[in-house]
């Protein structure tokens, strides 16, 4: 697979998530009332890619205010899906949602071998389709740390989203330094052939916070 590229976004949705961006409107958006600090079009690719792949389980680093906890839990739900949610945080999750039966919360670094093995015992054997989404600290070192650490309790066909690849200058806040787009630059330097690029579903809409990282497991 071919190194990502900022060049692939359409240069009017790149346009246009400079504007969303940069006004901070993503920062007042809730679902249900709960903060999730998404771009619309991304959430409707997500539940689009929970009905077309019959997605079971949901692993999430990055719980933050909860949104998209809530959100993913209402799609498997909805979906008749069996599984949870797991999401991952360094602080304990609101307590609005700390009962939900479908969010598994687990307090801790999402980077740290030990919460892989903590969510490698949470996933059951028989398990159907997961989708993954990296969502957590920005910076490159803590990204790739989750690849490496996370991409391996995938199977063939699970969905992996690398949120926020947009930062860094792809095309937004450039002063931000390496960040997720450089993690998973160099991952996909050094595993060959684990995971391919769903090109079509990140260009749907012409603008996403995650360019060059909606990738399925191979």
């Amino acid at each position: 697979m071919p190194n990502p590229t900022p060049a692939a976004m359409d240069p009017a949705g790149e346009q246009y998530l400079l504007w969303f961006y940069n006004r901070g409107i993503w920062k007042g958006m809730h679902y249900r009332g709960v903060r999730i600090l998404k771009a619309p079009t991304d959430l409707w690719n997500y539940q689009e890619i929970f009905a077309e792949r019959r997605i079971d389980w949901v692993l999430e680093t990055g719980t933050r205010h909860g949104g998209s906890a809530l959100f993913f839990a209402d799609l498997l739900e909805l979906n008749g899906a069996r599984g949870r949610v797991i999401s991952i945080d360094v602080d304990p999750a609101s307590n609005m949602l700390r009962a939900h039966p479908r969010i598994e919360f687990l307090v801790g670094d999402s980077a740290s071998a030990e919460m892989a093995q903590r969510v490698r015992r949470l996933l059951p054997p028989e398990r159907g389709p997961l989708f993954a989404i990296l969502d957590s600290d920005h910076t490159k070192r803590h990204v790739l740390r989750e690849l490496e650490l996370l991409v391996p309790l995938l199977r063939r066909e699970d969905y992996l989203v690398v949120e926020d690849t947009c930062v860094n200058g792809h095309p937004v806040r450039p002063e931000f330094g390496p960040g997720p787009y450089e993690a998973l630059e160099e991952y996909l330097a050094t595993h060959a052939g684990e995971l391919v690029a769903d090109a079509a579903r990140e260009a749907k809409f012409g603008f996403t916070f995650a360019p060059c990282g909606y990738l399925i497991k191979t």
